[in-house]
């Protein structure tokens, strides 16, 4: 059976709208803000080779100037976030290609470097996504609790999740391909032999990663579903 491994948050969920909204009602418990559009990517997106995770570097920025309690904020954006699971919304043609996948009788999984289990449930169930996947992995499946310290151990993990993914599927690294939108997705994939695939949303939609060479790189998702099936 044909498989494929997909990232999560800016391959097959668009999270931006939610993320700016979480951010900006964060940095009100400390009277700071908002920040604007391009603050926000400038931030989250346009630092793609920097240790950190988007939220807290954008969080970091908008304070850094300021005399604040960063982890009281850092802890209300992580609430807020949890709790608007309904601001969710999903990339352009993502719903069309896991039906046809599925349709054809392919296994999906989702591998995920977001922490919380419960929230990228939360998250599948209410977009629907969840009748179409067999299985999805976070670093929290992983025991793996802390910030990522270096770009090497950001690979390292990315390549342990999907390894994990490909296991609990029995899935073959060398005919499963794997979707994602960042530089750590393409150098994750090939470490483990997998044919990798870009999509030019979320983090590649700011950043050239072309020098990452992975296999395929496509626009949208709605360009990627026919070049597999074909």
């Amino acid at each position: 059976m044909k498989g494929i491994v997909f990232d999560w948050d800016g391959t097959l969920a668009d999270i931006d709208e939610r993320e700016v909204y979480c951010i900006n009602q964060a940095l009100a418990t400390a009277n700071l803000g908002p920040i604007s559009r391009d603050f926000y990517i400038q931030n989250y997106y346009r630092r793609a080779y920097e240790v950190g995770s988007g939220p807290r570097m954008v969080l970091e920025a908008a304070g850094h100037n300021e005399t604040i309690d960063f982890d009281s904020v850092y802890e209300a954006y992580r609430k807020l976030f949890t709790d608007t699971t309904g601001k969710a919304k999903l990339q352009h043609g993502a719903i069309e290609i896991l039906n046809r996948l599925r349709e054809a009788n392919w296994k999906i999984a989702i591998a995920t470097m977001r922490f919380t289990r419960a929230t990228i449930a939360s998250e599948l169930s209410s977009l629907g996504v969840d009748q179409y996947i067999e299985l999805f992995l976070t670093r929290e499946d992983m025991g793996f609790n802390r910030r990522l310290g270096s770009l090497k151990e950001t690979v390292d993990q990315r390549v342990k999740l999907v390894t994990a993914v490909l296991e609990k599927t029995g899935l073959t690294a060398n005919t499963t391909p794997l979707v994602g939108d960042s530089w750590w997705d393409i150098r994750a994939g090939k470490e483990l032999g997998m044919k990798t695939v870009l999509v030019l949303t979320g983090f590649s939609s700011h950043n050239d990663f072309s020098n990452e060479k992975p296999d395929l790189t496509v626009r949208t998702l709605a360009e990627l579903g026919p070049m597999l099936l074909s």
